[in-house]
């Protein structure tokens, strides 16, 4: 059967290529098996991957909330932006987690112009220049010439008498081939979806439960923007709330914010 991916292109369901993107999430082999099963079962003609995803969710909220976190994380990340969160806030957030000194948009001099760094960061006495680069398009990789942009900035920085620092890009994207092999030979940091493997942007997250809350199922629409409004980022900025305080804080039911305050302690504290 033929379903639509979020390019347009059609292609061949696979059911196999479904159960393994439950398993990637943590899911053990047979509870993947259930979910997949019962999402296959929902499949039509043309469905696009986008429902089969909301599908195979679907199932597996009712199942494990922590491994439905897991599952939605790439698609949670997707939809900071729209919410009005910056993707270059939540890196730097998940730096300063893993010991970095950070500070976001600085102007660093150049010899020919002047380049505006998303995150400088340092550890260990090394400096980084943080490219942060977002897409909340699913099915897009980070291509060479972002890698090769990135390269010629920090180029102009260094001539300047600033390039002691490193590159890092940092993207919720995966990598083409090229960009892995250009950054490998300039000696630049990647780190983005499924890479670098055992050490990408969502072991960085999983392993310090750093879940943004768009990845919450009682978080829709509203909530996130009213979030956004105050800066409550991840899912663990809620817990020190009452379910009252939430609701009056950010104008949101009170059934709704039991809901929240519930599913952030359970995928937090799991």
């Amino acid at each position: 059967m033929e379903i639509i991916k979020s390019t347009g292109e059609k292609e061949l369901f696979s059911e196999d290529k479904l159960c393994q993107s439950l398993k990637n999430a943590g899911a053990p082999r047979e509870l993947a098996n259930k979910v997949c099963t019962l999402a296959a079962s929902d499949l039509k003609p043309g469905m696009t991957t986008s429902k089969i995803f909301r599908s195979s969710l679907r199932y597996l909220l009712k199942e494990n909330l922590s491994l439905a976190a897991n599952y939605s994380l790439r698609r949670g990340i997707g939809e900071l932006g729209p919410a009005g969160f910056l993707f270059e806030h939540y890196v730097e957030i998940i730096l300063q987690t893993y010991g970095y000194k950070t500070v976001r948009n600085i102007m660093a001099k150049g010899f020919c112009v002047e380049h505006e760094i998303d995150v400088l960061a340092e550890k260990d006495g090394v400096k980084y220049y943080i490219e942060a680069k977002y897409r909340n398009e699913y099915g897009i990789k980070t291509h060479i010439d972002v890698v090769m942009y990135g390269d010629a900035r920090l180029a102009d920085i260094a001539k300047a008498g600033g390039g002691e620092a490193k590159l890092w890009l940092i993207t919720n994207t995966k990598f083409t081939g090229k960009a892995v092999k250009y950054a490998k030979c300039r000696g630049i940091k990647l780190t983005g979806w499924s890479y670098p493997n055992g050490d990408n942007l969502e072991d960085l997250i999983i392993n310090r439960k750093l879940y943004p809350i768009t990845v919450l199922p009682s978080v829709k629409r509203y909530e996130r923007e009213q979030f956004a409004k105050f800066g409550l980022l991840l899912a663990q900025d809620i817990l020190p709330y009452s379910p009252e305080e939430l609701a009056n804080k950010f104008n949101i039911s009170l059934n709704t914010a039991k809901k929240i305050i519930v599913q952030s302690k359970e995928i937090v504290t799991a």
